[in-house]
């Protein structure tokens, strides 16, 4: 006997053997003959539909003991998709997912199970499907980031002003060139496991997959406005993440009452929100249907129009940012520079004699042909300080070389 022929002999036998195991739970009374059947004709697919159609029988493997006894025994069926024609392969990897998902049994074993079959999968479809179920499986303590799912979840959170990197999952995307529509199961599932502000960056990765209007459906209407909303509730810590969403599609498709709330507290100042609210019906109309703080709202947009303003100047009196804040007194200014100074959107200093707040540095809320025409300024001014600080230091090298002589 060869030894590739003793190599199938032990498959099989290793299979029949299986099959036996799980019938002591199967549900059927005829499972044992069915899988029987499937072996003696090498069919693989009609075996793994006959196991995955019993629910009883795949709840074998979450009363096996020890644990890694369910995981070999596991990886006897997904070994079976190799064995499957090609145009196969995608819907029995999703059957057999989802018979394991929908055993009554504990969620570790669960996913424990289906990252063997994520293992031995290398079409980056199904891994991403498999990655999703696997998530909205998990309790919170199997999406930690010292879990391997968790692991793979997680992002570097910048600091305030420097752009957000990707979540490792989204290279891992890349790599396998997952379509944006066959992600969005995965992005969802992300989302609803993960704490503000990753939260807020999987609901974003979802919205900004609809790269077409035409193409919005409900869901994707409902998670936008939820991304939305979460702007709206933390336009501060979450200002990174969420800056350039006014541009997403789906965004720009929410109703008109969430739409311009929205864009005020991406890029209005605290006058805008006071007159879109006025313009609107009044703070009950516009916030409660949201489930948003008017107070909340105030204070959010005093830190946002404190930043917007120091965006346009490097020295505010007192007065002009009482003004923009709309402040009782000046008096109330410097705490409200500490607050956007500790919210990190701001660095800037007091001048307590000269009243005034010299801004050393200030993210851009907005940034369009306006903010291009004061960058221009600005590099101008400081070409011409460059070229007097060159000239002085020319002139003085000449005197001193005169003198020298």
């Amino acid at each position: 006997m060869s030894s590739s022929s003793t190599l199938v002999n032990v498959a099989e036998d290793a299979e029949i053997r299986l099959v036996r195991l799980m019938a002591q739970t199967a549900n059927s009374a005829s499972f044992v003959q069915d899988c029987e059947a499937c072996i003696a004709n090498g069919d693989a697919a009609n075996l793994l539909k006959t196991v995955c159609s019993d629910a009883g029988a795949l709840g074998a493997l979450f009363v096996l003991e020890p644990s890694d006894e369910a995981v070999s025994a596991f990886s006897i069926l997904t070994a079976l998709l190799s064995r499957v024609n090609a145009n196969q392969e995608e819907g029995l990897t999703k059957l057999l997912a989802d018979g394991v998902a929908s055993v009554d049994g504990a969620p570790a074993r669960k996913i424990s199970l289906l990252s063997v079959l994520y293992n031995m999968r290398s079409n980056g479809k199904e891994k991403c499907a498999l990655l999703a179920k696997m998530i909205s499986l998990a309790p919170a303590d199997l999406l930690d980031p010292n879990t391997p799912l968790g692991d793979i979840l997680q992002e570097d959170l910048p600091a305030h002003g420097v752009a957000p990197s990707s979540p490792r999952i989204v290279a891992m995307l890349d790599a396998w060139q997952v379509p944006l529509l066959d992600r969005r199961e995965l992005f969802l599932a992300a989302a609803q496991g993960m704490n503000a502000p990753r939260k807020q960056r999987y609901l974003l990765l979802y919205v900004e997959s609809y790269k077409d209007p035409n193409q919005l459906d409900e869901q994707g209407k409902a998670v936008a406005k939820q991304a939305a909303l979460g702007a709206i509730h933390d336009p501060v810590s979450l200002f990174i993440h969420q800056r350039s969403m006014l541009s997403m599609p789906a965004i720009q498709a929410l109703p008109p009452s969430l739409h311009g709330l929205l864009k005020v507290f991406q890029e209005g100042k605290l006058e805008d929100y006071n007159a879109f609210v006025k313009a609107n019906g009044g703070a009950a109309k516009v916030l409660q249907p949201f489930g948003l703080s008017e107070e909340t709202c105030i204070r959010q947009m005093r830190i946002l129009s404190l930043c917007s303003l120091s965006a346009e100047h490097e020295e505010i009196p007192y007065s002009v940012v009482a003004k923009t804040l709309q402040l009782a007194s000046e008096a109330e200014v410097e705490s409200w520079v500490i607050a956007a100074v500790s919210s990190g959107l701001l660095s800037a200093k007091m001048d307590q004699l000269q009243q005034k707040v010299m801004v050393e540095r200030c993210v851009v809320r907005r940034f369009d042909t306006e903010q291009w025409k004061l960058l221009q300024s600005r590099l101008k001014a400081w070409k011409h300080n460059v070229g007097g600080v060159l000239q002085g230091l020319k002139q003085s090298s000449g005197a001193s070389a005169a003198a020298v002589q």
